[in-house]
């Protein structure tokens, strides 16, 4: 499962305050997901914060009148805007003037996540946990960091941890979800979105996700209803759209996927996803150009993204172009080893090239990666291939 980033409800102060406005799109669904705490007690609009009436020319003098709590406060406010880099600046002043602020050392393990250092987001996020052992965000972002680094274990036991202490967060369970995902525990990520639901019937992304663990545990009735249902919640999200087209590209109905996927493009333009499936979608109506102008797009937008190139290789073979589909499936198995198909096009490839040994080896490592992965199609296909090879 992909982790999203465009939502718009996010946690500044879990327990009093919501909705962050004007943080970047990329940034959106993290923050959701860490949990951004900050002190106030009553919620504050930004704009009502008041600080220290100070003179330019005074900086020293407004940082010795200004309390930890003031730097706190500002920290946050730069947190909203994005402005990371300041932000930590502000929280390492908060933690000088008070060493044992837990909520300064959350919020700059945030910031620190958010400009990518996930190591130094941990050690902050362990900080707070010494400070206090019953800080239920900081479980959850720490679980959130380890999450990204992909130690699932330790993931899952913060979760766990943040969940005993809140047990009616709905942040927490859709975290475990997404563990529950990764791990291929279908059954378990959809109890947690379930949980989700019940604790909040509006909450957009649990359809969204408890969708996308339907569809991948192929009940898709109940996956396009979920998907139906985040759409009709929100309109303005672009992933309900894409797997919703995925959908109904899975059922050959092809001018209804196409439909989708021009919606989350519309909503979405660097949606890599969206033009990687219409190509898909116009690659099974013929339209071979079309499909490679949609596959070129996803690689500009995303350049490692493997499934893209494999695509675009596989419409190059059918039109003949050897060298290009070579090259472009050579190019998905180097980002993904472990990619299947993209075996399975270069060893048909390999044939038209007269490399009869070298597809065989392609061939066989379709079938060994193919009954690995459970694709028992693909598997019997690549078999069939070799077979026909060594006659």
């Amino acid at each position: 499962m992909h982790i999203k980033l465009n939502y718009l409800k996010q946690v500044l102060d879990y327990e009093n305050r919501q909705n962050i406005v004007g943080i970047p799109d990329i940034i959106r669904r993290t923050i959701y997901l860490l949990g951004l705490s900050a002190i106030f007690i009553n919620p504050v609009a930004a704009s009502e914060v008041q600080f220290p009436r100070t003179s330019l020319t005074t900086a020293e003098s407004f940082i010795a009148q200004t309390t930890a709590e003031d730097f706190l406060r500002r920290g946050v406010q730069k947190l909203e805007t994005g402005d990371f880099r300041e932000a930590i600046e502000d929280f390492n002043q908060a933690i000088e003037l008070n060493p044992n602020l837990a909520k300064a050392y959350n919020n700059r393990g945030v910031s620190y996540f958010s400009i990518g250092n996930i190591n130094r987001a941990i050690a902050d996020f362990n900080r707070t946990l010494e400070i206090n052992p019953n800080y239920a965000m900081a479980y959850n972002s720490r679980g959130f960091a380890r999450l990204q680094q992909g130690n699932l274990q330790q993931a899952l036991s913060d979760f766990n941890q943040a969940i005993e202490l809140k047990p009616n967060n709905t942040l927490f369970y859709q975290n475990r979800a997404s563990v529950h995902l990764t791990q291929r525990n279908i059954q378990g990520a959809i109890s947690d979105l379930n949980r989700v639901i019940q604790l909040d019937p509006n909450n957009v992304q649990a359809y969204a996700d408890r969708g996308v663990a339907r569809l991948q545990q192929g009940d898709i009735q109940q996956a396009l209803s979920d998907f139906n249902q985040a759409i009709e919640l929100d309109s303005d999200l672009a992933m309900p759209y894409n797997n919703r087209g995925l959908i109904y590209l899975q059922q050959g109905e092809l001018q209804e996927a196409i439909a989708n996927f021009n919606q989350a493009i519309e909503l979405n333009a660097n949606l890599f996803l969206a033009y990687n499936n219409r190509g898909s979608a116009l690659l099974e109506q013929g339209k071979l150009q079309e499909a490679i102008a949609d596959f070129n797009q996803a690689i500009k937008i995303n350049p490692n993204y493997a499934q893209a190139y494999s695509n675009r290789g596989f419409v190059h073979l059918q039109q003949g172009n050897i060298q290009q589909a070579l090259t472009d499936l050579n190019q998905a198995i180097e980002i993904n080893p472990n990619y299947t198909s993209a075996y399975y096009s270069r060893g048909l490839t390999r044939i038209q090239l007269g490399k009869k040994e070298e597809a065989i080896a392609d061939f066989q490592k379709a079938a060994d990666l193919s009954r690995q992965q459970g694709d028992m199609t693909l598997y019997q296909l690549s078999l069939d291939q070799i077979q026909m090879l060594q006659q």
